[in-house]
């Protein structure tokens, strides 16, 4: 029989990966504020003294967020290809104007020599539809009010 006290004394995580793990963790700035994760904190009744603590939910809202945004993008991409609506594509070159034809052509010379390619129109909308059906993915409810059904 094994001794459990023996089992006790063993770390799940060796000190020196916690060690880099801490100052990997000292180094990054999450994209949410330590005091906007600290007022939400409070107001779920969670207290910490620790800093580390607050910057570590501070990154892990940040991932959950980050994720919940990519999903949401993959989907709008997935639908929009089901769509079968065409690309937008640039029409700089043809419609530019008989005086600005050389900047047109050194610009599409420096492209080319670069391995650019002529950018398009690339604005997208995160649509609430898109986003309820990922966040129900999450496991949260978004109900829509009966204004915008």
């Amino acid at each position: 029989m094994e001794d459990s006290s023996s089992s006790c004394d063993e770390t799940l995580i060796d000190e020196e990966d916690l060690n880099k793990f801490t100052m990997t963790l000292d180094q990054f700035t999450p994209a949410i504020p330590e005091t906007v994760t600290k007022f939400y904190m409070r107001q779920c009744g969670l207290q910490a003294d620790d800093e580390r603590v607050v910057k570590l939910m501070s990154v892990s809202v940040q991932k959950f967020m980050t994720d919940i945004i990519n999903d949401s993008f993959q989907l709008h991409k997935i639908r929009e290809k089901s769509t079968n609506r065409p690309a937008p594509v640039a029409t700089a070159t043809a419609t530019a104007q008989p005086t600005t034809e050389t900047t047109t052509t050194t610009d599409s010379v420096s492209n080319v020599a670069s391995g650019k390619k002529p950018i398009g129109s690339t604005n997208q909308t995160l649509t609430l539809n898109d986003l309820t059906h990922v966040l129900d993915e999450y496991g949260i409810n978004v109900k829509k009010t009966f204004y915008y059904t």
